[in-house]
């Protein structure tokens, strides 16, 4: 069906929470984060967080966020459920797509675990970068929490990670749904700065973490193998127990090889059949 010719965008104001909820209300059983975030994203001026109006009517959100140099992250697409299979969320990711040009990025990201939403992202040209499975394990006492490396020596364990079992599987994007960066020496040393890298003794093996969803430990990308590995995913346990959280979630690319290592560690797949993934678009 053609786009309804009324449909207009616009930025979204703080008299609009009342109906972001309403429309997002059957997304995810109505779990979704949006309501946690609404007033984070519209008071964010370095973002661009709009609504799609018809009638006067909000009927749909999005947002756009430059979050790395050439980089823009697109999410929070949402069509009320009154409103969808009418070409809406195709016009406005296309107006999206649009700005981003237009403001001089060169590439657009974002993450999704939607099978609808992976259909509509294809067909408008975005490829997936990573293919993301989940493994989870409880905290558990009796450890070390992994070492906090700093920048400068952060970005010199690149060297000794970068060809390891796995890695390639990330196709050089961190498998982070809020965000997903180069994976490169820069991208260590950025994480170190912000306390988010964890090294095994003798720094062969590193886990890079992500802002967490929950209450745990959220890790976006791991790399090393044998024993340090195993070390590291230990330690992260022990520091999930330490820091009162509740477990740890690590985001691994299918037919990754430190499935082995996670079971040995005592983590477990969580979304075998999901669809969770980074997609890309060149601009």
């Amino acid at each position: 069906m053609a786009t309804p010719p009324e449909l207009t965008l616009r930025p979204v104001r703080p008299a609009d929470r009342k109906r972001v909820v309403e429309l997002t209300q059957d997304v995810w059983e109505g779990r979704d984060y949006l309501p946690q975030v609404f007033e984070r994203w519209v008071s964010d001026a370095g973002s661009t967080f709009q609504s799609a109006e018809i009638d006067g009517v909000v009927v749909g959100v999005q947002r756009l966020r430059p979050y790395a140099p050439g980089l823009m992250w697109y999410e929070g697409l949402r069509v009320a459920s009154t409103h969808r299979r009418r070409g809406i969320a195709r016009a406005m990711l296309d107006s999206a797509i649009g700005e981003a040009r237009e403001q001089g990025f060169t590439e657009m990201r974002l993450g999704t675990a939607s099978p609808a939403a992976v259909s509509l992202f294809e067909q408008a040209g975005f490829k997936r970068l990573v293919d993301i499975r989940w493994w989870r394990a409880p905290r558990v006492e009796g450890g070390e929490p992994a070492r906090i490396p700093d920048p400068a020596e952060a970005e010199r364990l690149w060297s000794a990670v970068s060809a390891t079992p796995g890695l390639d599987l990330y196709h050089g994007v961190a498998a982070d749904m809020t965000g997903a960066h180069d994976l490169d020496a820069a991208e260590l040393s950025r994480l170190a700065g912000l306390g988010m890298l964890r090294a095994a003794p003798g720094g062969r093996a590193i886990a890079g973490l992500r802002p967490a969803w929950s209450d745990n430990i959220s890790v976006a990308f791991v790399a090393g193998k044998g024993a340090a590995l195993r070390d590291l995913l230990f330690a992260l346990r022990y520091e999930a127990d330490a820091d009162g959280l509740d477990h740890v979630t690590i985001a691994l690319p299918r037919r990754h090889p430190a499935a082995v290592d996670m079971n040995a560690c005592g983590y477990d797949l969580v979304n075998a059949e999901d669809n969770a993934g980074v997609y890309g678009l060149k601009l």
